[in-house]
Protein backbone atom coordinates (compact mmCIF):
# COMPACT_ATOMS: atom_id res chain seq x y z
CA UNK A 1 0.00 0.00 0.00
CA UNK A 2 0.99 3.32 -0.83
CA UNK A 3 0.26 7.15 0.70
CA UNK A 4 0.25 10.17 -0.64
CA UNK A 5 1.30 13.07 1.95
CA UNK A 6 1.98 16.19 1.27
CA UNK A 7 5.42 17.46 2.56
CA UNK A 8 5.02 21.17 2.90
CA UNK A 9 2.05 23.08 2.32
CA UNK A 10 4.40 26.21 1.38
CA UNK A 11 3.06 28.92 3.76
CA UNK A 12 4.66 30.57 6.68
CA UNK A 13 3.71 28.52 9.83
CA UNK A 14 2.18 25.21 8.38
CA UNK A 15 3.70 21.77 7.41
CA UNK A 16 7.06 21.13 7.61
CA UNK A 17 9.77 18.41 5.93
CA UNK A 18 10.30 17.59 9.20
CA UNK A 19 6.47 17.03 10.17
CA UNK A 20 6.55 14.84 6.24
CA UNK A 21 9.85 12.43 7.83
CA UNK A 22 7.72 11.93 11.24
CA UNK A 23 4.44 11.34 8.98
CA UNK A 24 6.20 8.81 6.56
CA UNK A 25 7.71 7.48 9.72
CA UNK A 26 4.02 6.63 11.39
CA UNK A 27 2.69 5.45 7.69
CA UNK A 28 5.26 2.91 7.69
CA UNK A 29 5.15 1.90 11.22
CA UNK A 30 1.53 0.96 10.43
CA UNK A 31 2.20 -0.88 7.23
CA UNK A 32 2.51 1.71 4.09
CA UNK A 33 4.73 -0.33 1.65
CA UNK A 34 6.01 3.49 0.24
CA UNK A 35 5.21 7.35 0.63
CA UNK A 36 3.94 8.91 -2.43
CA UNK A 37 5.93 12.59 -1.24
CA UNK A 38 3.96 15.54 -2.82
CA UNK A 39 3.54 19.09 -1.65
CA UNK A 40 1.30 21.87 -2.05
CA UNK A 41 -2.19 22.73 -3.16
CA UNK A 42 -3.46 22.66 0.63
CA UNK A 43 -3.96 26.03 1.51
CA UNK A 44 -5.15 28.96 -0.77
CA UNK A 45 -1.71 31.40 -0.08
CA UNK A 46 0.47 28.49 -0.67
CA UNK A 47 3.72 30.08 -2.22
CA UNK A 48 5.26 27.33 -4.19
CA UNK A 49 9.27 26.95 -5.20
CA UNK A 50 8.41 26.01 -9.06
CA UNK A 51 11.17 24.16 -11.18
CA UNK A 52 12.43 21.23 -12.50
CA UNK A 53 12.00 18.01 -10.00
CA UNK A 54 10.62 20.94 -7.32
CA UNK A 55 9.08 18.22 -4.99
CA UNK A 56 12.42 15.87 -5.35
CA UNK A 57 13.88 17.66 -2.40
CA UNK A 58 11.22 16.67 -0.05
CA UNK A 59 10.69 12.64 -1.42
CA UNK A 60 15.05 12.14 -0.85
CA UNK A 61 14.39 13.52 2.45
CA UNK A 62 11.66 11.40 3.21
CA UNK A 63 13.20 8.37 1.62
CA UNK A 64 16.86 8.97 3.68
CA UNK A 65 15.26 10.25 6.87
CA UNK A 66 12.49 7.63 7.71
CA UNK A 67 14.25 4.97 5.62
CA UNK A 68 11.14 4.09 3.74
CA UNK A 69 10.75 3.78 -0.31
CA UNK A 70 9.51 6.85 -1.74
CA UNK A 71 7.59 7.99 -5.36
CA UNK A 72 8.94 11.59 -5.78
CA UNK A 73 6.46 13.65 -8.11
CA UNK A 74 6.34 17.36 -9.56
CA UNK A 75 7.99 18.55 -13.06
CA UNK A 76 9.36 15.22 -13.79
CA UNK A 77 9.16 15.16 -17.43
CA UNK A 78 11.94 13.77 -19.16
CA UNK A 79 13.06 9.71 -19.03
CA UNK A 80 16.55 11.40 -18.36
CA UNK A 81 15.31 13.07 -15.28
CA UNK A 82 13.36 9.77 -14.14
CA UNK A 83 16.61 7.81 -14.44
CA UNK A 84 18.58 10.23 -12.89
CA UNK A 85 16.83 10.40 -10.05
CA UNK A 86 16.60 6.98 -9.81
CA UNK A 87 20.03 6.35 -10.16
CA UNK A 88 21.29 8.69 -7.90
CA UNK A 89 19.10 7.08 -4.84
CA UNK A 90 17.08 9.84 -4.19
CA UNK A 91 13.77 7.99 -4.84
CA UNK A 92 12.66 4.74 -5.84
CA UNK A 93 9.47 5.48 -8.00
CA UNK A 94 8.73 8.48 -10.18
CA UNK A 95 5.13 9.38 -10.77
CA UNK A 96 4.74 11.87 -14.10
CA UNK A 97 0.89 13.29 -14.35
CA UNK A 98 1.32 16.04 -17.19
CA UNK A 99 4.11 14.36 -19.20
CA UNK A 100 1.18 11.31 -20.05
CA UNK A 101 -1.05 14.04 -20.21
CA UNK A 102 0.69 16.01 -23.17
CA UNK A 103 1.53 12.27 -24.80
CA UNK A 104 -0.42 9.25 -23.40
CA UNK A 105 2.16 6.58 -25.46
CA UNK A 106 5.31 8.64 -22.70
CA UNK A 107 6.59 5.69 -21.52
CA UNK A 108 6.24 3.87 -24.62
CA UNK A 109 8.37 6.76 -26.75
CA UNK A 110 10.45 6.54 -23.32
CA UNK A 111 11.59 3.32 -24.22
CA UNK A 112 11.90 3.39 -27.87
CA UNK A 113 14.41 6.67 -27.48
CA UNK A 114 16.80 4.33 -24.76
CA UNK A 115 16.45 1.80 -27.49
CA UNK A 116 14.66 -0.78 -24.81
CA UNK A 117 12.72 -3.20 -26.11
CA UNK A 118 11.89 -5.48 -23.02
CA UNK A 119 9.27 -6.63 -20.88
CA UNK A 120 6.31 -4.13 -20.28
CA UNK A 121 6.84 -2.16 -23.34
CA UNK A 122 4.37 -3.78 -26.19
CA UNK A 123 3.21 -1.25 -28.79
CA UNK A 124 -0.35 -1.80 -29.97
CA UNK A 125 -0.30 -3.48 -33.28
CA UNK A 126 -2.00 0.07 -35.27
CA UNK A 127 0.89 1.80 -33.48
CA UNK A 128 4.09 -0.25 -33.29
CA UNK A 129 5.68 2.26 -36.40
CA UNK A 130 5.70 5.01 -34.00
CA UNK A 131 8.07 2.30 -32.02
CA UNK A 132 10.72 3.94 -33.53
CA UNK A 133 11.82 7.25 -33.94
CA UNK A 134 11.10 8.77 -37.37
CA UNK A 135 14.19 10.26 -39.68
CA UNK A 136 15.22 13.47 -39.25
CA UNK A 137 15.51 15.84 -42.48
CA UNK A 138 19.28 15.37 -44.18
CA UNK A 139 21.27 18.71 -44.30
CA UNK A 140 24.07 17.26 -45.99
CA UNK A 141 21.89 16.07 -48.80
CA UNK A 142 20.35 17.05 -52.35
CA UNK A 143 17.52 19.25 -52.02
CA UNK A 144 14.26 18.17 -52.69
CA UNK A 145 13.13 18.19 -56.38
CA UNK A 146 9.29 19.45 -55.09
CA UNK A 147 9.49 22.52 -53.67
CA UNK A 148 6.01 24.38 -51.52
CA UNK A 149 5.69 27.75 -52.29
CA UNK A 150 6.93 30.71 -55.03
Amino acid sequence: MTVRISATDWAEGGVTAEDAVAVARAFAAHGADAIDVSTGQVVADEKPEFGRSYQTPFADRVRHEAGVPVIAVGAISSWDDVNSLILAGRTDLCALARPHLYDPHWTLHAAAEQGYDGPGVAWPAPYRAGSRQPRTGRTDAPKPRLSLGG
